[in-house]
């Protein structure tokens, strides 16, 4: 069974957080202080930190600390209040990732699965490091850094090949498509009329597998964390499993059914409304929960996306792709021209961002395509 250190000095977040790392197969090991924490490693040592951004409770300097005993350990920092500011500076400091509230079971696991592929290394606090030690420890730095070095690079030459093996333009199986998401296994592009989502390999787009939906027609789709979210066209948004059914979680009737595209950016839901030309950012949370509305300062919005960085915008009106910076939606800071727009019978429908690449897909003299620009 793994172990997993928990910094956290409130009893009702001690219970609950035990509860759900027992259901996960954990064992959780608890501390009030860091010096508390600090004393665990000199005695075993944690698969993960989970850190209780508690008042007054000076996370920087526990992952400071933690990280100064153990250079490579995964420190996972859980916000009591959804704060991106606050994620992206711990962050910066050192955390591996931040958990939004409501801590559940069903939004911890992915952080705790994640946090099991990257090992923590200890250094004994009795004695000082030693100048062998030190060289030992240097070329392992040195030795890790060059490996990932490597992996990056051969990342991206493997996905530039890719790039170059895919034809621009990409004609689908079916006519309508309304969504573009990806999961960890390729892309998933919903289609309105056959009420269907379509899994393709991202090598080859060759179909893997199809779920059809008879009760609902799938408008855009987004995958966040290990779940699909689906906005309907009556109006509906629903949230699903990332498994071979997208087995069905919840269920809200808030949204409108203007919405001209869903997105995740990694703390917060996006949602755009065509008809009143609104951008609208939601929590995290089975309502999506309105927390801000900003105007489209463009014309129309034929479809919507975002990444961790990023919104997206195809502005049928102006047959361009806009960008805005996710802290200042209504400001845009590019504009590109799509070329694509010359086929006077193209509407594209669908949009998302993915490594530097902006994936748009419509229809077009009755038929369904598929294709890609530069995010850049």
């Amino acid at each position: 069974m793994n172990t997993i250190l928990i910094i956290s000095s409130n009893e009702k977040d001690k219970n609950l957080l035990s509860e759900i790392f027992r259901n996960l197969g954990a064992e959780a090991v608890f501390s009030q202080t860091l010096n508390d924490a600090l004393a665990i490693f000199e005695k075993t040592r944690p698969k993960a930190v989970f850190i209780c951004d508690e008042e007054n409770a000076s996370t920087n300097v526990k992952i400071r600390e933690i990280l100064r005993i153990a250079p490579f350990m995964p420190i996972i920092v859980l916000l009591k209040e959804r704060d991106a500011s606050k994620a992206v500076a711990y962050m910066r400091m050192g955390a591996f990732d931040c958990g939004q509230p409501p801590w559940t079971e069903e939004s911890i696991a992915p952080l705790y699965k994640k946090s099991l592929n990257i090992s923590g290394t200890a250094l004994d606090l009795s004695k000082p490091v030693s100048a062998k030690e030190r060289i030992l420890i240097y070329f392992f730095v040195v030795s890790i850094s060059l490996f990932a070095g490597f992996m990056i690079g051969r990342h991206y030459v493997l996905r530039d090949m890719e790039k170059r093996r895919m034809p621009d333009l990409i004609e689908l199986p079916y006519s309508h498509p309304s969504g573009i998401t990806f999961d960890k296994k390729g892309i998933l592009i919903s289609d309105w009329f056959t009420q269907s989502i379509y899994s393709h390999n991202i090598s080859d787009f060759k179909i893997s597998k199809v779920v059809n939906f008879p009760d609902i027609t799938p408008a855009s789709i987004a995958a966040a964390e290990s779940n699909l979210w689906i906005l309907t066209a009556g109006g509906a948004a629903e949230k699903r499993l990332l498994d071979k059914k997208f087995t069905p979680v919840s269920k809200t009737k808030t949204a409108n059914r203007n919405m001209a595209g869903i997105c995740f950016d990694g703390l917060y839901f996006w949602t755009a409304d065509f008809k009143n030309n609104l951008i609208k950012k939601h929590y995290n949370n089975d309502e999506l929960t309105e927390l801000e509305t900003h105007k489209y300062p463009g014309k129309t919005i034929a479809a919507f996306t975002c990444d961790s960085r990023f919104l997206w915008i195809v502005d049928e009106n102006l047959k361009e792709l806009v960008k805005f910076p996710l802290d200042s939606p209504g400001t845009p800071v590019s504009k590109k021209e799509i070329k694509e727009y010359a086929s006077r019978t193209l509407r594209i429908t669908a949009i998302a961002s993915k490594d530097g690449t902006i994936w748009l897909a419509g229809e077009d003299r009755e038929k369904g395509v598929l294709f890609r620009h530069n995010a850049e």
